[in-house]
């Protein structure tokens, strides 16, 4: 019985001495896995967090965006009122400058013309 118990003392012997240092090996790799894991884990973290913060500038500027063309479709809508406003006085201005043309002044000469110097003051 002795000679079975040496015999498995020497066989675990053998196994440890074949296996040990694959699995000392393997255990170092594992820890260095498991320290790059928690690094890209950190890594994911921070990118995400930028991330958030790239969304929250874009909705931001996307809202600021908005609001700009809107502010622009109230101002070319203005723009149009006053140029159909120009036009319409303009059609009057020439109406008056032709109604003055062609009436006599009251002492029955007509209207002398009028010089295209005019300056506003």
């Amino acid at each position: 019985m002795r000679a079975w118990a040496v015999i498995a003392v020497g066989f675990i012997v053998a196994v440890v001495a074949i296996l040990g240092p694959p699995l000392i090996q393997l255990q170092k790799d594992l820890r260095a896995a498991q320290a790059r894991n928690a690094e890209l884990e950190s890594t994911v973290t921070n990118l995400n967090q930028e991330l958030d913060a790239a969304n929250q500038a874009r909705t931001e500027l996307q809202g600021a965006v908005e609001e700009s063309n809107s502010e622009i479709e109230k101002r070319q809508s203005e723009v149009e009122r006053l140029n159909a406003e120009i036009d319409r006085l303009s059609a009057e201005l020439e109406k008056a400058i032709d109604l003055a043309k062609s009436a006599p002044n009251q002492q029955g000469v007509s209207a002398p013309e009028q010089s295209n110097d005019w300056q506003p003051r």
